[in-house]
């Protein structure tokens, strides 16, 4: 497909109120410096949301906050999960991801380490039935180890009785098998960039994916060659989801308005959260490691859509 005919599209993400949803808190040295990736569930009437707080000492922790209709949040002021300082993480805590398995939430995150030889990524896993209380799960990837590994979500159930996850080896999705959560192999490759300058560069997981009646909804982030973060859609299928069935080849969000411009990072949307309510789908997503916001898109609209894109 030309360009001129990916900016001639018309679905894509509405913003919600136009302005961030959740700003950082200046008087609270965990989040002073910016709050995003946010991960959401809408369960029993109630909205919940982990999201990463960046503080004054350069170190990244987990929040929580509560909403009663997905838009307006309280927050809670202390940190809800904080760095173990152990390992890999003692640099801080990343990137939340949620789904909810056999009635519990588990809750992807990446930990983070920066030492002399440079910058290490690893996935880590949270059990927490009441978001109070959570339990660590420690991965371990057979493969490729010596590979900072990162943006981990979770299949939202089991597939033929194993867990699923898709995580980014960069530059490229790669997708890895579980019977336990704690032992993961494969890394059967899913996704990578393409030549439309949206994602050129690298991509990455996003939100965990959704069931649909064509295959698994799996939103995920594309990097532009000068450093723009933009949201793009595929279609996996439901038995294997290392086969890709449709893929969008334009965004359905991208940077435009100013909190998504200027920022700690800017031209950034980076979604973390997809929730599915009647007739939309609604994006929770961190706006130029800054702040929070929210966009929504037509479920019909956009699965017909993906439809006229099938991969070959």
């Amino acid at each position: 497909m030309e360009l001129n005919d990916i900016t001639n599209q018309q679905i894509h993400f509405t913003r919600i109120d136009g302005k961030p949803l959740i700003e950082p808190d200046p008087s609270l040295d965990w989040e002073a410096h910016g709050v995003f990736a946010p991960a959401v569930v809408h369960d029993n009437g109630r909205w919940k949301m982990l999201y990463r707080a960046f503080g004054k000492d350069m170190v990244s922790r987990i929040g929580y906050a509560e909403s009663q209709d997905g838009i307006v949040w309280k927050k809670y002021k202390k940190p809800r999960v904080i760095p173990d300082h152990t390992g890999l993480e003692y640099s801080g805590i990343e990137d939340p991801r949620i789904v909810k398995i056999d009635g519990r939430y588990l809750i992807t995150y990446t930990a983070y380490a920066k030492e002399e030889k440079g910058i290490q990524t690893r996935i880590r896993i949270l059990e927490t039935k009441d978001f109070h209380k959570f339990e660590h799960v420690t991965p371990t990837f057979h493969q490729k180890v010596h590979k900072n590994d990162k943006d981990g979500v979770l299949f939202p159930e089991k597939i033929n009785g194993l867990y699923h996850m898709l995580h980014r080896l960069e530059p490229d999705i790669q997708l890895s098998v579980s019977r336990d959560l704690i032992d993961w192999a494969k890394f059967s490759p899913v996704l990578s960039p393409t030549k439309n300058e949206w994602e050129s560069l690298k991509i990455g997981a996003g939100a965990p994916p959704i069931r649909t009646p064509i295959g698994w909804l799996f939103f995920y982030h594309g990097v532009s060659q000068d450093m723009e973060y933009s949201m793009g859609a595929v279609i996996l299928d439901i038995n294997n989801p290392t086969k890709v069935l449709y893929r969008l080849p334009f965004p359905l969000l991208t940077p435009g308005f100013k909190y998504e411009e200027d920022g700690f990072m800017p031209n950034v949307v980076f979604g973390t959260s997809i929730v599915e309510m009647v007739s939309n789908y609604y994006l929770y997503y961190g706006a130029a490691d800054d702040v929070i916001a929210a966009a929504l898109i037509d479920k019909e609209l956009l699965l017909k859509t993906l439809f006229k894109y099938p991969v070959n």
